[in-house]
C-alpha cells in the first residue's frame, strides 16, 4: 500500500522504461495490487490504464499521482508545488480529472495549506494522506486526513491514538523504509540470493547493492544510520500501539529503496511487523483485509464467494511462521494462474535498461 513505481534500486534514479521488470517482479512475489504514492502523474495514468485494459501484465494499481509539497519540495520532479491556498482548486481538479484514488500530502505543507488541501480534496470526495508527522501527528489529524502514509517517530502520544480512533485515520507502516535508513539488512547480503530477488533483478542492480553496502560510513552516515535504527524501533512500537487499538494499519514498504524491492519488500515489511509484537495473521492481515480497508474497496482482501480471485497458494503455514509467506507455490492474478516462471528476469530478452536521473532534491 504504498510503493512508486519509478523502478531503480535506491529510490532516488529511475527506470521508468524498464516498467516490466517491476510489474513482474511484484506478480512473482504474489503481489497483485499496490497503491502508488507518488509519481509523474501521465507516466502512472497511461500505466494504470493499459494494466487495467489487459495490454501490460501488472498488478492492479491505486494512485495518488504527484506529491503535494510546499515551495521547496523534497522530489520536485514528482511534485506540485503549493505555496498559496489560491493553488489548491486547480491543482485537485487536476488530480480529480485523473482519477486518482487519494492525494498525497508532503512535510512541506504547513498546517494551513494542508486544512486547505483536505476542505479543496473533499469537494471531490478525495481522501488526503499525509506525510507530515513532522507537524505533530494530533495537529496533522485535526486537519481531516484520512491516512497517515507512515509509521515513524517519535512515539505517537495517548491523544493521537485517541484521535486516530475518533476520526477513523489509519496509517500505512514501511517499516522496511525504515530498515533501509539504518542499513541494518544490508549487514548480511544473502537475501539477494533467494528467489524472490536473484529471479527478478538485473544482475548490474545487485552488483550496484552490493557495492553500496560494502562502502565504508563516513562519521556522518554512521551517525545516519544510528539514527536510524532509533525510528524503526520506534516505528515498531508505534505500530503495535496502534494495532492494539484497534487502529487500521495496512503493509506498505516505500520500495524502492537499498535492500527494499518491489514485490519482495512486502515480505520483509511482514517479517518485521512480527517483530514488532504483530502475531503471523496479524500481519498478514495488514496486506490483505486492512490493504482493502484503508482503500474502501469490498472487492478483495478477504477469501470469499464473489470477491476478486487474486490468490496466493504458499507452501507452509503462515499464520504461524511469517516467512512461508516467501514460498510461494502459485499466483493467481484476476482468476488466471500465473506461469511464474515467465515473470523470472531474462537477460537475453531484457533491453538492458540502466537507471538515470535523480528524482530527490540535491
Amino acid at each position: 500500500m504504498h510503493v512508486h513505481l519509478m523502478g531503480g534500486w535506491d529510490g532516488e534514479h529511475v527506470d521508468m522504461l524498464g516498467y516490466q521488470r517491476y510489474l513482474n517482479s511484484l506478480l512473482y512475489a504474489g503481489v497483485t495490487t499496490v497503491l502508488d504514492m507518488g509519481n509523474v502523474l501521465p507516466y502512472i495514468q497511461q500505466l494504470r490504464h493499459e494494466i487495467a485494459a489487459g495490454r501490460i501484465l501488472g498488478p492492479r494499481i491505486y494512485l495518488a499521482g504527484p506529491v503535494m509539497d510546499g515551495p521547496d519540495p523534497f522530489w520536485p520532479p514528482i511534485s506540485y508545488v503549493v505555496s498559496s491556498e489560491a493553488q489548491l482548486p486547480s491543482y485537485v481538479n487536476q488530480l480529480k480529472m485523473a482519477r486518482v484514488d487519494v492525494v498525497k500530502a508532503y512535510v512541506g505543507l504547513s498546517e494551513r495549506l494542508l486544512t486547505g488541501l483536505v476542505r479543496e480534496a473533499s469537494k471531490d470526495s478525495l481522501r488526503v494522506f499525509a506525510h507530515s508527522w513532522s507537524l505533530g501527528s494530533a495537529d496533522v489529524i485535526r486537519t481531516g486526513i484520512a491516512a497517515f502514509a507512515h509509521v515513524d517517530s517519535p512515539p505517537i502520544s495517548d491523544e493521537t491514538v485517541r484521535l486516530m480512533r475518533e476520526r477513523g485515520v489509519a496509517s500505512i507502516t514501511t517499516l522496511a523504509m525504515l530498515e533501509s535508513f539504518s542499513q541494518r539488512r544490508l549487514d548480511r547480503l544473502a537475501f539477494l540470493s533467494a528467489p524472490l530477488v536473484a529471479q527478478v533483478t538485473p544482475s548490474q542492480f545487485l552488483a550496484a547493492l552490493r557495492t553500496f553496502a560494502a562502502k565504508a560510513p563516513t562519521p556522518a552516515e554512521s551517525t545516519a544510520r544510528a539514527r536510524g535504527l532509533v525510528r524503526l524501533q520506534t516505528a515498531m512500537r508505534n505500530v503495535k500501539q496502534l494495532v492494539d487499538s484497534e487502529i487500521v494499519v495496512a503493509a506498505g514498504t516505500d520500495a524502492p529503496y537499498p535492500g527494499v524491492f518491489l514485490g519482495e519488500g512486502v515480505h520483509r515489511e511482514l517479517e518485521l511487523l512480527v517483530e514488532a509484537g504483530l502475531t503471523p495473521l496479524q500481519a498478514i492481515s495488514t496486506a490483505t483485509r486492512n490493504a482493502a480497508l484503508l482503500m474502501k474497496d469490498t472487492t478483495w482482501g478477504t477469501v470469499a464467494v464473489g470477491k476478486r480471485a487474486d490468490l496466493l497458494i504458499i507452501n507452509g503455514d503462515p499464520a504461524h511462521h511469517i516467512a512461508d509467506t516467501r514460498d510461494i507455490e502459485t499466483v493467481i492474478l484476476r482468476g488466471q494462474v500465473l506461469n511464474r516462471k515467465d515473470l523470472e528476469f531474462d537477460p537475453k530478452s531484457d533491453p538492458g535498461f540502466e537507471v538515470v536521473g535523480s528524482i530527490f532534491r540535491e
